[in-house]
């Protein structure tokens, strides 16, 4: 524990004079009733009411300051969490001496920085700003997560304009983790949502984008899979989902109970399932043309158009075999997945790519970097993180659970954030075959279909 600042803050300053002078005005009080009484005068009285009337006064006005303060509007619960909390927060800012030295009445005083805490209706989460005071001092030395007990921090950065220091809290003792025990109950939670957003857990969801994701054997990548699967085929637009598995594994039995001609095992028909996915995004290229005569900017989603996703299970495994082969088919393969990263946001086509390690030998650098959203899950090396996100990016520290991890995407998480992929208590492929009769399972998706 650091050791304390001997400087008080002026708030402490301002509350031992009220607090001082409503003393010696009861005391005052006291001592002239007191005096009356004994001498039996009558001339103390009306002194003393008034005197009383001034500490009352004194007293509401800073009940009233409190409850605007503490936000009092959201009830007394609300009010007392949010007193606690930043009372924590400023005793830690006082121990870890993160402050400006300020002459306040001829005393010097420690300037803590201006803290807003904005709680979630359920006190399960909450944004946290900090004032930027502009100190060589770091903020980091300031232990957020141990001042706030149950509440961890997610991921923290600073405001646009800079002012504040922006962290992102949580309390542990929820479990953010969705689970299912039918595939009607997962339906029922995504169609919450609209046809292009899925749902990751209780306080996260995320529109189509490509996707990179990362994971050692056990970390739960393919139920994470499963459960992102699953969503796009409750939603009320078909999502024509392609499925390469060069290890042959329980994707591809997934991907061919779905669609058996859009799913591939062997790395010829890989390629030749990623040349088909090619020419729909080019048809459909042809398609959203006109649309954007009427709409500049817009993307698929804007005009209804069904999404198209390529699923690349074992990228490396792929990726080992075609180095084998003559540079013209590495060139080949290589266009054909820059195509869809670099074209498919607008068009509505996306490609899912995931591995246990995104190493530049595994996968090319311009790639992964053009894949907007990132999940690692699991514990993972400092490297893997690093190739995943960037360097120089704080990984939240946690024992991360089966399904659980940390993820980036536009928007919803510019730095690494913590998120916990759902629980399927169900079979997945019978909840595959209820799901059939309502789909018109199987078929070819068409190219450009609206």
């Amino acid at each position: 524990m650091f050791k304390q600042s001997k400087l008080r803050t002026q708030r402490q300053q301002n509350g031992i004079f009220i607090f001082s002078t409503c003393l010696m005005l009861v005391v005052l009080v006291l001592s002239l009733n007191y005096i009356d009484s004994q001498l039996k005068l009558g001339v103390f009285i009306q002194l003393s009411s008034r005197l009383i009337a001034l500490v009352t006064v004194i007293f509401t006005f800073q009940v009233i300051i409190w409850l605007i303060r503490n936000k009092a509007s959201k009830g007394m619960k609300y009010a007392t969490f949010h007193y606690l909390t930043l009372l924590k927060l400023r005793k830690a800012f006082l121990d870890a001496n993160y402050y400006n030295k300020r002459v306040y009445f001829n005393t010097e005083v420690a300037e803590l920085p201006k803290i807003k805490l904005e709680f979630s209706n359920e006190y399960s989460k909450a944004k946290l700003f900090v004032e930027n005071i502009n100190l060589n001092k770091d903020i980091g030395d300031v232990n957020i997560s141990f001042a706030l007990d149950n509440f961890i921090v997610d991921r923290a950065y600073l405001s646009n304009n800079e002012l504040y220091y922006i962290f992102e809290i949580y309390d542990s003792n929820i479990d953010q983790q969705l689970k299912f025990n039918t595939i009607w109950d997962l339906k029922k939670q995504s169609s919450q949502l609209d046809d292009y957003t899925l749902l990751i857990d209780k306080s996260i969801s995320i529109s189509l984008h490509g996707t990179l994701l990362v994971g050692q054997t056990g970390s739960g990548k393919t139920y994470a899979l499963y459960s992102l699967i699953l969503q796009m085929l409750t939603k009320n637009i078909v999502y024509n989902i392609y499925f390469a598995d060069p290890k042959n594994s329980s994707l591809a039995v997934l991907g061919e109970r779905l669609s058996q001609e859009n799913t591939a095992t062997d790395i010829e028909d890989i390629i030749k399932l990623l040349q088909t996915f090619n020419e729909a995004m080019e048809a459909r290229k042809k398609d959203i043309k006109k649309d954007l005569g009427t709409k500049l900017e817009a993307t698929y989603a804007d005009f209804h158009y069904e999404p198209y996703i390529f699923i690349f299970d074992e990228f490396a495994s792929f990726q080992t075999v075609l180095q084998t082969m003559d540079k013209k088919k590495r060139d080949e393969v290589m266009k054909l997945l820059s195509q869809v990263v670099l074209q498919g946001r607008q068009l509505g086509f996306f490609i899912w790519i995931v591995m246990q390690k995104s190493d530049a030998t595994l996968l090319p650098t311009n790639l992964r970097e053009n894949l907007p959203v990132k999940f690692v899950l699991g514990n993972a090396e400092k490297q893997t993180y690093t190739t995943a996100f960037g360097a120089g990016v704080d990984i939240p520290e946690k024992e991360f659970s089966l399904g659980q991890g940390v993820f980036t995407c536009p928007i919803v998480a510019s730095t690494p954030k913590i998120c916990h992929f759902s629980y399927l208590d169900f079979d997945i492929l019978e909840a595959v075959n209820l799901l059939k009769p309502e789909l018109g399972f199987c078929r070819n998706p068409s190219s450009g279909t609206q």
